[in-house]
């Protein structure tokens, strides 16, 4: 599921609006991804294309809105989690689909964690650098 909406859903984002509410980071967040400490754990969760983020293909921007993109895909896909306890209905054993829904969730929010947590800092490296290059 989570490839199939990555392909499908995620070529037809073209240009997200960083700038949104949405993607704005909460002080409420910062100091929760600072007790979750998602510094030290956010290396270790895999990137499905890693050229969607590298600085020496493109520029800060470009990045930026990947991250936005990536994040709204996620969200998704996290909403979607909850899909397979319709199946409940027909196989039975309700607990089994409601453990693996809210381990898929749960999975989903990790991803969106650091999306959020890693955009924060390229949006104010972003600002500071378009500080510099304007004086």
């Amino acid at each position: 599921m989570r490839l199939i909406i990555g392909n499908v859903i995620g070529p037809t984002l073209l240009h997200v609006d960083s700038s949104n509410k949405w993607f704005r980071q909460t002080e409420l967040e910062n100091k929760l991804y600072k007790v979750l400490q998602v510094k030290d754990w956010k290396k270790f969760l895999p990137t499905y294309d890693s050229n969607l983020f590298d600085l020496k293909i493109h520029d800060l921007d470009s990045i930026i809105n990947n991250m936005c993109q990536a994040e709204l895909i996620h969200e998704l896909v996290f909403i979607l989690s909850l899909v397979p306890i319709a199946f409940s209905l027909y196989f039975g054993d309700l607990y089994i689909f409601v453990i693996t829904s809210i381990i898929a969730m749960m999975l989903e929010l990790c991803f969106i964690i650091v999306q959020r947590y890693n955009r924060e800092r390229l949006v104010k490296l972003n600002v500071k650098l378009k500080r510099r290059h304007i004086r």
